[in-house]
């Protein structure tokens, strides 16, 4: 997702949009660089009380803290589960890591927690350049890997499995991960169909929505099923858009992924849009599995997730 979108200031009480996860906002905004490193600075003074292992930096790290729900399920899918400590708030893949110490969430990882646990590695994603800075700094080693797309997933896996000793596990992942798409776009189960994929709104209403475009995480495996993502065109990834807006897309399904969407009143809400063929049609879909709300090595699931979705009523 766009930094300007993931570092923004959020009110308490609305909902948030964190790197195509919708989540419920409470005072986002990662710690500033400069508090940060004032608790490096004091763990650091005091290296031999938390005991932080340097030896163990390098290659077949054994106590590993993940910073996002990506990571966390690369980890797990190379099957290194049992090597994790502590991971985000937001993960929930595999069911394992439900019994883990907590370290924040995505945008306020807490730097005490995660010195506490004492790891050998740490994966995080580009945006906690900050956070890695300080906890080098108290001799943690960290691991940065972009996570917004399907090339960044390979790359992950590819550079991941290297790290943790787990090439093979890497390569195997990536097969499945070729073939699993490859399955999907010979079905061409959404050829014909025009989508919108939205991420965020309101609840109750669809104000303040917030859709996904081209380049974004949902649009790339949008395209694999054939479909038509309406917004393709914008110049972002994850556009704020209006219901009038939306009144010119024209979509024949709308995808709503967003933290404010329920099963039961969805459809009823995006009644005040009755004119869209996808509301008329009564094809508007809730959809909250983890893997359609931020890149996931679980292709497969999400591909056919989207294809039963589009499916006819």
């Amino acid at each position: 997702m766009e930094r300007s979108l993931i570092e923004k200031s959020c009110p308490e009480g609305s909902n948030a949009v964190e790197k195509g996860f919708s989540v419920p906002r409470g005072r986002a905004g990662i710690a500033s660089i400069s508090a940060w490193l004032r608790l490096a600075f004091l763990c650091a003074l005091a290296l031999t009380a938390c005991d932080v292992d340097r030896s163990k930096r390098g290659k077949d790290p054994q106590k590993i803290v993940t910073l996002t729900p990506s990571a966390t399920e690369i980890v797990a899918a190379l099957g290194a589960t049992d090597r994790l400590i502590g991971v985000d708030d937001f993960s929930t893949f595999p069911p394992a890591v439900n019994t883990l110490p907590k370290v924040g969430s995505f945008l306020q990882p807490s730097f005490e927690t995660i010195v506490r646990l004492r790891p050998d590695l740490v994966i995080g994603d580009d945006i906690h350049d900050d956070a890695a800075t300080a906890l080098r700094g108290a001799g943690i080693d960290v691991l940065l890997v972009d996570m917004h797309s399907l090339p960044d997933l390979r790359k992950a896996f590819t550079t991941i499995g290297a790290r943790l000793g787990r090439e093979p596990e890497a390569k195997a992942a990536l097969v499945a991960l070729d073939d699993a798409i490859a399955a999907s776009r010979d079905r061409r189960r959404g050829r014909g169909l025009r989508v919108l994929l939205v991420i965020d709104r309101e609840a109750g209403g669809l104000g303040n929505m917030v859709a996904a475009a081209g380049g974004s995480w949902l649009d790339e495996l949008l395209a694999i099923t054939g479909a038509e993502n309406v917004l393709t065109g914008a110049n972002v990834r994850y556009p704020k858009v209006s219901p009038e807006e939306l009144l010119r897309t024209r979509p024949d399904v709308i995808l709503d992924v967003s933290y404010a969407a329920e099963y039961a009143t969805a459809l009823a809400e995006w009644q005040r849009l009755g004119d869209l063929p996808a509301v008329r049609g009564g094809r508007v879909k809730v959809m909250k599995d983890a893997y359609l709300l931020g890149p996931s090595p679980r292709v497969a699931e999400a591909l056919a997730a989207i294809e039963a979705a589009l499916a006819p009523p």
